[in-house]
């Protein structure tokens, strides 16, 4: 048998030290009813994966990110590098850069759009330099297994590290060498796959850091998750709610809550999905300011032309505070290689 990852993507069997790279990418048209805003045709991402598996107990992920900016420049992003050891069911350790285990779908899904539904992710869970609100990357040591439960499928969740800058626009979000601070993040978080109720998974997490904004007093974070999703390859039903707690020293304690449902049934040529969303940042949030409330459903279809592409079409309808509405339509067409 093929080994598993701490992500859970197949690695080579029984060819130690080979490398396999796997590529992702994406191509669109978007636009908005806004006339502050052009409709353009638009090169997505382009994902290169690698992995290579050292021996029957350890292994390689790196995942690399060739991507546009709002200027039409492309850069290049090292997103995951992990050495992983799993000698056991219950004790997987990776060590490096990883996507931190808040909630489920920042590590079920990676940075690959053909492997989603939707042609984008949630707000929630949108990347640092999307405007996310949450640390999805993290330098460090993230470890997970499973828990002795018989058929409930209990397993544990432990990360350590430099957890990300205090959402400065000028700072890199991702601490990648030199964290501001020697207080590293702590996740802590266990989920559920009962064997009873195959496709479902249920879990909790909390998140833990110290931040320290130029020119303010430190800020204590603190981020509670909790997610109940049920999967198979015919019906997908997703729910996730995030609180963020931040807490200025010898000052005022700001709330941001976050969530999204999203529902998909598989039909017999396409999957058409539907998902609402919702953040809702104090006006007043140190570390948010440039958030609000913003939310609003999504509707669309997804077309698989072959098994390595897909072609989606998805229309949003944004609702914000102190603005107009927006009216947003896109198509995309993703594929692996």
């Amino acid at each position: 048998m093929a080994g598993m990852d701490s992500m859970g993507m197949a690695m080579p069997e029984h060819r130690f030290g080979h490398m396999t790279l796997q590529g992702f990418a994406d191509v669109g048209w978007a636009g908005t009813h806004q006339s502050s805003n052009t409709n353009s045709f638009y090169l997505g991402q382009m994902n290169l994966f690698i992995t290579s598996r050292l021996t029957d107990t350890s292994g390689i992920i790196a995942e690399t990110v060739f991507e546009s900016n709002d200027e039409n420049a492309y850069g290049v992003e090292l997103e995951r590098l992990l050495y992983n050891f799993a000698p056991s069911d219950y004790f997987n350790m990776s060590v490096g850069r990883y996507h931190t285990s808040i909630g489920y779908y920042n590590t079920a899904y990676h940075h690959s759009t053909w492997m989603q539904t939707a042609m984008d992710r949630p707000l929630l869970f949108a990347f640092e330099d999307d405007g996310g609100i949450l640390p999805i990357h993290n330098v460090g040591v993230s470890l997970t297994g499973k828990v002795p439960s018989g058929g409930l499928g209990l397993h544990y969740i432990a990360e350590l590290g430099n957890g990300r800058t205090s959402r400065s626009p000028l700072d890199e979000p991702v601490q990648n060498v030199i964290d501001e601070n020697n207080r590293k993040s702590t996740n802590f978080g266990f989920y559920v796959r009962p064997q009873a109720v195959r496709g479902l998974q249920a879990g909790f997490g909390w998140f833990n850091d110290r931040l320290m904004p130029n020119g303010m007093p430190r800020i204590g974070e603190n981020i509670y998750s909790a997610y109940a999703i049920y999967q198979t390859s015919k019906f997908e039903f997703e729910n996730e709610v995030v609180l963020v707690r931040h807490a200025v020293d010898g000052g005022r304690t700001y709330n941001t809550p976050g969530w999204y449902t999203q529902i998909s049934p598989q039909l017999r040529y396409v999957r058409p999905y539907f998902r609402y969303q919702y953040i809702n940042a104090n006006s007043a949030e140190p570390i948010y300011q440039d958030v609000g409330l913003n939310h609003g459903p999504s509707v669309g279809l997804r077309f698989n032309i072959s098994e390595f592409a897909a072609f989606k079409v998805q229309y949003d309808h944004g609702m914000y505070r102190n603005q107009p509405a927006a009216n947003g339509l896109g198509t995309q067409l993703s594929f692996a290689f």
